[in-house]
């Protein structure tokens, strides 16, 4: 795997910011020549508060201080930055940082709802049945392909309400399940903060499927919203208000696994023509099987449970169904959902490296794996 400079490297030429060697072609920052992203990092850390009081290898002088906020921004005073500079030299345009505080408490709320759940329809249900009640109601204002809009330019300001959106039916799907209410609340809130955006991705990759068919294949349609869709490489998100990367920088980091969860999880749907129980399955499968690697503990033992119990329950459907030998759907499904994960992780090692260098201008860095 290419290091996070060799990645870098291939989005900047020379010449070298003063603090970290890489492209500083737009100038001073703070009174250096310095780079967008070590600019960005010098922002956050003095005038947000956000540094660290140690160096991670607890020497005051790290060889890696790229990824020791300590000795990053000791360098970058060393080297004369100063707020007090801001004003002739830095660009009035600069980036900054998203406000996720109104859906943090409106997702945290949810959290908190347990009576939300207690719903003397739903009681009888079993976990499937029941989940899959909550998924066909979230998808009931969704839009059939002859109403859905097309774009081809969109303000990341939108995106962001379709993502607002969806972490609010994200944080509703997953208090249905008795195993993730059971979990402390600040484990609750770990779990969601790391499964809403693998849950986004799979419930429209799968809408689109359902809608389109064959179509959303030929034509790479993918369904943004209950409202908007667009055509994969026909389309632009304008990141100028989160990031100081360009089009074409953002592409190079991105582009290509668009086309791979259609091949994983578009494909299969038109080929397979799966059941809206079945996507509710896969659901549960990304979510739990995802939280569970990044946090062991409690979510690894309650995983174990819901799984064995919803694998159950999905046996039941098929018998209600009379579907015997379905031995090979659940292996395709089983292939979805490894696939789409091993998918995510590539696509975190590729965040991962963006975060570090400030490409992205976010607070919340668990919300932007994405």
């Amino acid at each position: 795997m290419n290091s996070p400079a060799a990645l870098l490297a291939t989005c900047h030429p020379n010449p070298a910011c003063q603090i970290c060697g890489e492209n500083a072609a737009h100038g001073r920052h703070f009174g250096v020549e310095a780079c967008r992203a070590c600019a960005a990092f010098f922002r956050r850390t003095t005038v947000l508060g956000r540094n660290s009081s140690k160096c991670v290898e607890k020497s005051g002088n790290c060889r890696k201080f790229l990824v020791c906020r300590f000795c990053r921004l000791k360098k970058c005073v060393e080297l004369g930055m100063s707020t007090e500079k801001i004003r002739l030299e830095e660009p009035t345009n600069a980036p900054k940082p998203v406000d996720l505080s109104v859906i943090l408490q409106r997702s945290t709320r949810i959290l908190g709802m347990y009576y939300m759940c207690q719903d003397e329809i739903l009681e009888p249900l079993n976990a499937l049945q029941k989940l899959t009640k909550i998924l066909k109601n979230q998808r009931g204002q969704q839009k059939g392909a002859q109403e859905l809009q097309f774009f081809e330019h969109i303000d990341f300001s939108e995106i962001f309400v379709f993502w607002e959106f969806q972490m609010t039916q994200t944080a509703e799907f997953l208090m249905y399940m008795k195993e993730f209410r059971d979990l402390p609340f600040h484990e609750r809130v770990a779990f969601f903060k790391i499964v809403w955006a693998v849950w986004r991705r799979f419930e429209r990759f799968s809408m689109t499927a359902e809608i389109f068919g064959q179509t959303s294949i030929d034509q790479k349609i993918l369904v943004q919203s209950h409202e908007k869709a667009a055509r994969i490489g026909e389309y632009h998100v304008d990141y100028k208000a989160v990031s100081s990367l360009s089009k074409s920088e953002i592409r190079r980091f991105f582009g290509s696994k668009m086309l791979e969860y259609f091949e994983v999880i578009v494909r299969r749907y038109v080929e397979c023509g799966f059941e809206i129980e079945e996507t509710t399955w896969i659901l549960t499968q990304i979510c739990w099987i995802y939280a569970a690697r990044r946090l062991g503990g409690q979510t690894l033992a309650a995983s174990e449970i819901f799984l064995a119990k919803i694998g159950d329950d999905l046996h039941e459907f098929y018998k209600s169904k009379n579907i015997r030998n379905y031995a090979w759907r659940i292996g395709k499904m089983m292939k979805i959902v490894n696939e789409m994960l091993n998918i995510q992780v590539q696509r975190e090692n590729s965040m991962d490296v963006m975060l570090m260098f400030n490409f992205f201008n976010v607070p919340e860095y668990e919300f932007f794996r994405v």
